[in-house]
């Protein structure tokens, strides 16, 4: 026997279904006050003293504009792209929801889908609150309750932003591809300016990328992308938002889109890498990639380039010193347009630019080699390569100059080489296989002004300025005498004695018997003279007053943090020690016993620009 149930009943319990339908799905959707206080994941930079940009870091890679600094136009190519009746709906296009329908599963052939901004935006929230795979499932009860999901927060959308704020939000959303989240990065990311700054054309190209930003990238599919900024300017024309002139001249313009510079790399990226590290370790990775703080340094860039391109050249020089190590490889003749033709092809891409490139020598006399790269000859003269004798830790390099290339150079050879003054002629050169490290620091500020860690951080980010424990050699000297000024009363007139010294090792059974770099004894010399000319054996002298004990505590009390050893070789720096210790020594020197406090972060700013920390010094102007 069927029981029946009153109309009202079932209303009931559908609506009560329902209900439950709708908070099952509405459960964990972010909340619309995520939309009333936008603030979403934003890029943190890092900023040198000088005011320029020297890193970047976020997850994605967004700069939120208000919907005021948005150009008209650029809006206006967006909703004539994907959404012609943004105005109109109220979240949902079904017109335009049949017609995807209609193309995708009836034509087999999708020209366009069917979601309306507002979808989009809240498809973006959810990417953003969910993660991007997450939010973009389609099969299975997965995808049918993302759509459901995304449906509600649509609606909620709708129901509390105007059109307006809506537009804000989708427009500094909106993922466009080339690591660019919302139309500022895009702008940026792919024409290097501003959004407001953008011509029509350009404008197209950013609005048509949305649907599938990776299949219409004008970096791998370039004729695609010409195809989707002709049908984004055609919508355009058909909407009445553009005349037909200016159609016609957007469509005709090539497109220029440029990659995305790494300021990270190209920058200062040993100074970048360790103020990263400084953040991450007091504030957490997470805000630095997503909560826009401004951190801002002490390193001049100025200064810094200046650092590296003298470390650089110091770390050169004392490579060539040790000789020529031979070419990269030897090419038999067969095998030389082949050669050609790929350096060609890499000087026209990823090494437009390079200083120091491979060239193939095709001849060789005893003045000098010729050679090519890719499409272009040139020579070596002698005078530019007269460093590559073999390795001989023997001779003195500047008494072993080569005087002829034959032997040195061969046909065939792939040799480095390097642009001189006078065109088509190259200088020799070589990889190092010498590391360096640098840092310059402002006594009386305690500002660090330049630091590099080593000669390329593609190849090593291991920081030698931090990291490396090396024999600092002369440089120890000064620790000695003020070691003896300090303890033994030594002034810079005290008189020391130049002369052979022998000593014998109790432990090694081993006799020492340094000598001078000229190889020659001064006799009786005061103390500023052997600190000047760096003289070993008075040095080794005072020592020997001081004590060795007494000595390396010294040292210890000035600020160096590793073992040192009780030996007279202490006197020579034979003792490995810290660049960052030896720097922060020197300081000390300077600031006439006072204890230095270098630092590389001057401020650090939140999002809104509230000071989080400030070690700004009081010599700033």
């Amino acid at each position: 026997m069927l029981l029946a149930i009153p109309g009202g009943a079932l209303a009931l319990i559908a609506i009560i279904a329902l209900g439950v339908l709708y908070a099952i799905f509405a459960r964990g959707l972010p909340s619309i006050d995520w939309a009333s206080y936008y603030r979403p994941p934003i890029v943190s930079n890092v900023i040198s003293g000088d005011q320029q940009l020297m890193g970047e870091f976020s997850d994605e890679r967004r700069k939120v504009l208000p919907y005021e600094k948005i150009p008209k136009k650029l809006i206006q190519a967006f909703i004539a792209s994907e959404d012609a009746d943004f105005f109109d709906h109220g979240g949902v296009s079904y017109t335009g929801l049949v017609r995807a329908l209609y193309q995708t599963y009836i034509r087999r052939h999708r020209v366009q889908g069917g979601s309306t901004l507002s979808q989009q935006t809240a498809k973006a929230i959810l990417a953003s609150a969910e993660g991007v795979k997450a939010a973009h499932v389609r099969s299975g009860w997965a995808g049918a309750r993302r759509k459901v999901r995304e449906f509600i927060l649509t609606r909620r959308l709708e129901s509390n932003f105007s059109k307006e704020q809506i537009l804000h939000l989708y427009l500094n959303e909106v993922y466009l591809g080339h690591h660019s989240y919302g139309v500022q990065a895009a702008a940026e990311n792919y024409y290097r300016k501003n959004v407001w700054e953008l011509t029509l054309p350009e404008m197209a190209l950013i609005a048509g990328l949305p649907q599938a930003p990776s299949s219409y990238s004008p970096f791998s599919n370039p004729d695609r992308a010409k195809t989707r900024r002709s049908y984004v300017l055609r919508r355009m024309l058909e909407e009445g938002m553009i005349t037909e002139a200016q159609r016609a001249a957007a469509d005709a313009a090539p497109i220029v889109v440029y990659p995305v510079q790494d300021i990270f790399r190209e920058t200062a990226p040993y100074v970048t890498e360790h103020v990263r590290r400084d953040i991450v370790a007091r504030y957490g990775n997470e805000r630095l990639l997503q909560d826009g703080l401004q951190v801002y340094t002490t390193v001049d860039l100025e200064r810094e380039h200046d650092a590296i391109g003298a470390t650089l050249k110091g770390i050169l020089d004392a490579d060539k010193r040790q000789g020529f190590r031979g070419a990269l490889m030897h090419l038999e003749q067969k095998d030389w347009s082949d050669f050609i033709a790929k350096e060609q092809k890499f000087l026209q891409g990823d090494g437009k630019g390079d200083e120091v490139v491979a060239a193939l020598v095709t001849g060789v006399e005893k003045e000098q080699a010729k050679v090519q790269l890719g499409e272009i000859k040139g020579t070596v003269p002698l005078a530019l390569a007269n460093w590559a004798r073999k390795p001989n830790p023997e001779l003195n390099s500047e008494n072993a100059k080569i005087t002829s290339l034959k032997g040195v150079l061969t046909p065939g050879d792939v040799v480095l080489v390097r642009a001189a003054e006078e065109k088509g002629t190259f200088a020799l050169e070589q990889e190092p296989k010498l590391q360096g490290a640098l840092i310059s620091v402002d006594p009386n500020s305690g500002y660090v002004l330049s630091m590099i860690g080593g000669y390329d951080f593609e190849k090593s980010e291991f920081n030698r300025a931090f990291q490396a424990c090396r024999q600092p050699g002369s440089a120890f000297k000064p620790l000695i005498y003020s070691a003896a000024i300090e303890q033994r009363g030594f002034t810079p007139s005290t008189v020391l004695q130049d002369a052979p010294i022998v000593t014998d090792d109790e432990t090694t059974g081993r006799r020492w018997k340094p000598q001078n770099y000229e190889e020659e004894f001064k006799g009786d010399v005061i103390v500023r003279t052997a600190l000047i000319h760096s003289m070993n054996t008075p040095a080794i002298r005072t020592l020997q007053q001081v004590g060795v004990k007494a000595a390396g505590a010294w040292a210890h009390k000035l600020g160096i943090t590793t073992k040192i050893n009780e030996d007279l070789s202490m006197a020579l720096g034979s003792s490995c020690v810290y660049l960052w210790d030896l720097t922060n020594v020197y300081a000390l020197f300077n600031r006439m016993g006072q204890r230095p406090h270098p630092i590389f972060l001057r401020r650090v700013l939140d999002r809104d620009g509230r000071i989080l920390e400030d070690h700004s010094s009081f010599y700033d102007p």
